[in-house]
This record gives C-alpha cells, sequence and structure tokens, in this order.
C-alpha cells in the first residue's frame, strides 16, 4: 500500500507541470532575447502552384509587420502593411495605399511572423494549458492548447528533448473546419539564439508549402517602420 501511495504521487507530481512552466523552459533553452527589436527574413518558397518569395519585416516591440511576396507563377506580387492586429492595408508595388484589409487577412499575414511567434509565444497566443504529451511530424513533443487573438484554437508543440517550440497547428480563419499545421525544421544552435530554417506546413488534406530561409536578421540597423503613401 505504501509503495501505490509512493507511486500516485509521483504520478500527480509529473503531470504537475503548467503551460507556464513549459514556455518557461522554452525561453530558458533560447536563452536571451530581450535585445531583439526587429526581425527581417527572406524565403524562397514552393507551394501547390508553384514558386515564390516572401519578405518579411518585424517589429518584435508591436505589431507592425511589411510583407511582400513575390510570385514566379502569377505577375502581381502582394504586398501590405500592418500596424495593429486591427488596422493593415494593401499596397502596390510602389507602396502606396490601396486600401484596408480585413481582420482575417491581418491574421494570415500576422501568422508569416514564424520566428517571432516561436521567440514569443506567450504573447502571441493566450489561455495556454498543457494537454498530454504528443507526435508532431514525427516529433515527441510536450503539447500546450490556447487561442489566438481572433479567438481560434491554436495548439503549441515543444520538443520533448530541447524544449523549443517545434511548430503550431491553428485553425484556418477563412475555411472553418480547417487547420494549418506549421513545423519548424533545420535547426542551427551555433547562433547566439537557436533558430530554424525552414517552415513545412501542411493546409488541409493535400497542400503543402516549403519556406527556406537565406536570410534571418535581428536589428538591422537600417530597418525603419514605413510611412504609407496615399493615393
Amino acid at each position: 500500500m505504501r509503495n501505490l501511495i509512493i507511486l500516485i504521487s509521483i504520478g500527480l507530481f509529473s503531470c504537475s507541470e503548467s503551460a507556464d512552466d513549459v514556455i518557461h523552459k522554452h525561453h530558458q533553452a533560447l536563452g536571451d532575447i530581450s535585445t531583439i527589436e526587429n526581425i527581417i527574413t527572406k524565403a524562397d518558397c514552393q507551394g501547390p502552384d508553384g514558386s515564390y518569395k516572401t519578405i518579411t519585416k518585424s517589429s518584435f516591440t508591436d505589431d507592425y509587420l511589411l510583407f511582400l511576396q513575390d510570385y514566379d507563377y502569377k505577375p502581381n506580387p502582394f504586398y501590405a502593411l500592418i500596424k495593429t492586429k486591427e488596422k493593415g492595408f494593401g499596397l502596390d508595388t510602389n507602396f502606396t495605399n490601396q486600401g484596408p484589409l480585413s481582420n482575417a487577412i491581418i491574421a494570415v499575414l500576422k501568422a508569416h511572423e514564424f520566428h517571432e511567434m516561436m521567440l514569443q509565444p506567450d504573447q502571441r497566443y493566450f489561455d495556454l494549458k498543457q494537454l498530454e504529451d504528443t507526435v508532431f511530424f514525427d516529433q515527441q513533443c510536450t503539447q500546450i492548447i490556447g487561442s489566438d487573438h481572433l479567438g481560434l484554437p491554436v495548439r503549441l508543440y515543444f520538443d520533448k528533448k530541447t524544449h523549443l517550440m517545434a511548430g503550431i497547428a491553428q485553425a484556418n480563419p477563412y475555411k472553418k473546419g480547417e487547420v494549418i499545421c506549421v513545423h519548424f525544421e533545420d535547426w542551427k544552435f551555433n547562433n547566439e539564439v537557436p533558430l530554424f530554417n525552414r517552415v513545412n506546413i501542411r493546409q488541409g488534406k493535400d497542400d503543402q508549402y516549403i519556406l527556406d530561409y537565406n536570410k534571418i536578421i535581428f536589428n538591422h540597423p537600417e530597418f525603419e517602420e514605413l510611412k504609407l503613401k496615399e493615393n
């Protein structure tokens, strides 16, 4: 009976880790990120329709995002400026205001800030609670459930060995019932902060997107928030 009580106590203790504990271990594995003020990324991308390039220029301290996508398979690029989670604008190639964006489009564009998402998950997602461990893209992970700023459900995954965020599964704001799974891959640990260099996205049943990063820059000396031009 005494041994049974001890085993029950150990079992209760092993399940007592909270979402805050998981996030804390993640931040410990990252190291000091307090000096990061902005992030610029460039990626060569492949999707169901062909290849394209994605550039993001993000402030780490607020919601500012300049989003640029150029496609090999269609003539017109997609450029956008996000100022807050409720305020964003489409741009032409001269960075002139082409009109406001919906909150759903803003949410999709902000969801492309994959490195910022990984670096500060506790500031981007809410009501976080730990669930049972699981396997995510063949990776043993601790699992957390929560919601984004639209109130849509998300699941965050953290590698059991490194404690770093392995990816996210989130509801598609455009298609009810569809889940977008994002896996962070090709990690490099010889940087000041551990970083992934590839994103593997599975959307719905069949669609897959791959983003291979050729540039990830913190605190670019020429980073400047775009001043919007009006038509």
